[in-house]
């Protein structure tokens, strides 16, 4: 038997379906208990997880005549799958999702379900069987979106706010969010980032406080994986950091609606509740079965700040985790940015500069700097002030100048809505050899009544 770890990606995809074909077939024959169709579920269950490892989702599509996994289609030499692509045709079944930590159990579940047609619809099945780490289907619209762009980055961003919701409610109503939910989603980000982190950064800027908790939820998730990325974190280890940076504040569902919210100063008494919740969110997630463990440490320790003058308090000498630490950094970025009941967001700079100013007690000052850095000076997205009088929205970085962005202006030096927006990039020279434009500071979309996203 070929050893997946010395195929290329292709050679891998097409022996993972081979065997899941071959899985399937065999499970048709004989019965659940054979030796046959145990060890095909075995050896596929083996299959799975290495190229999970290094993948996160595994999606097996049939799109016409010709299976994709993933994004790679397989040869068309691939004929002995002709019966597998007529099962799944017969089944109505377009599309196949495994994903990261996907048990032998499942994998024999759904082995045995798809083998099964005399039973009901497959979904439906897989669900009552407990198998949470595969899906089947249709393939969806929305998946033919495009994979680059602040529009597909809108999507998937929104999506994931919706599943942020729904692992809230959850918890909310006592029961434990679910771990293949929350890694699904994580991985739908990742994939994003990897494919335009600049368009889901800019997203992350939105100041909505009317969902803030989702968003927030989702912003801090985006924000830890892009810094673990600059560190050259990936594969499983990135997507952990991901969910712990999503369920970081679950702990909160314990805490009143009323003392989040609140406008004025809490009293000594009512901090004491709210700072309950990193220890309600730790062990919420630590008695979730799969839930990365890594996601309770970081529930329990991302108020803890750099110096431990945070809390929980008295805990004594500790190192905090890497991921807590990227957590915090992010937490409070998002936090101080976006408008809220009791104030409002606070500009990219100024965030910064307070930021940097609890820089020796709170965060870690080297990947406090990195952050900065990552980030950058002015974002794609940010509105702007130029030292024309106009305004503009940030829309793309200059590698080597943070200070001199390209911009789009949208309000002329009087204050009037320009009916065609002019894109100028502030880092070119006019003939004298200056500068025609510069960004003077960033202000406030509300003030002007814009949605710089609606410019990008």
């Amino acid at each position: 038997m070929s050893d997946v770890t010395a195929m290329t990606g292709l050679e891998a995809t097409e022996d993972l379906v081979r065997r899941l074909a071959a899985a399937v077939r065999a499970a048709s024959l004989y019965s659940c208990a054979h030796p046959l169709v145990e060890r095909n579920a075995d050896r596929l269950a083996t299959a799975c997880n290495r190229l999970l490892e290094k993948t996160g989702t595994l999606v097996v599509g049939l799109i016409g005549d010709e299976l994709v996994v993933n994004d790679a289609r397989l040869p068309k030499a691939a004929a002995v799958l002709t019966g597998f692509l007529r099962e799944l045709r017969e089944r109505e079944i377009e599309k196949v999702t495994l994903f990261y930590g996907v048990t032998r159990e499942e994998i024999a579940a759904f082995i045995e379900a798809l083998a099964d047609r005399a039973s009901g619809p497959l979904p439906e099945r897989l669900v009552q069987r407990g198998v949470r780490r595969i899906t089947a289907g249709r393939i969806a619209v929305e998946d033919a979106a495009p994979q680059t762009g602040i529009a597909a980055a809108r999507q998937v961003y929104r999506t994931a706010t919706q599943t942020a919701e729904s692992l809230w409610d959850a918890a909310r109503a006592g029961e434990k969010p679910d771990p293949a939910c929350a890694r699904k989603l994580v991985n739908s980000l990742a994939r994003a980032i990897a494919d335009d982190r600049t368009a889901v950064m800019t997203l992350t800027a939105l100041k909505k406080y009317d969902d803030y908790t989702f968003t927030h939820m989702v912003n801090v998730a985006v924000l830890t994986m892009a810094q673990a990325r600059a560190l050259n974190i990936s594969g499983p280890l990135l997507h952990e950091f991901g969910i712990a940076g999503l369920m970081h504040d679950v702990g909160k569902v314990r805490t009143p609606p009323g003392l989040l919210n609140k406008s004025g100063a809490l009293t000594r008494d009512e901090f004491a509740i709210v700072k309950r919740h990193v220890i309600d969110g730790a062990h919420l997630l630590r008695r979730t079965p799969e839930m990365p463990i890594l996601a309770s440490v970081v529930a329990f320790e991302h108020h803890l700040k750099q110096d431990l003058s945070g809390y929980p308090e008295s805990l004594g000498p500790r190192k905090l985790n890497l991921c807590t630490m990227l957590v915090t950094i992010a937490d409070v970025y998002d936090a101080l940015r976006t408008n809220r009941p009791y104030r409002g967001g606070l500009a990219s700079e100024r965030v910064r500069s307070i930021m940097a100013e609890r820089e020796s007690g709170a965060f870690d000052r080297r990947l406090l700097k990195r952050f900065v850095t990552l980030v950058g000076l002015f974002p794609a997205g940010n509105l702007v002030r130029l030292n024309t009088g106009e305004i503009a929205v940030v829309t793309r970085e200059h590698p080597g100048d943070p200070f001199r962005p390209q911009v789009k202006i949208l309000v002329d030096a009087r204050g009037d809505r320009l009916e065609t927006p002019e894109v100028v990039n502030t880092w070119e020279r006019d003939e004298r050899g200056e500068y025609p434009w510069a960004v003077v500071e960033a202000v406030d979309p509300d003030e002007w009544g814009l949605d710089p996203i609606e410019h990008l």
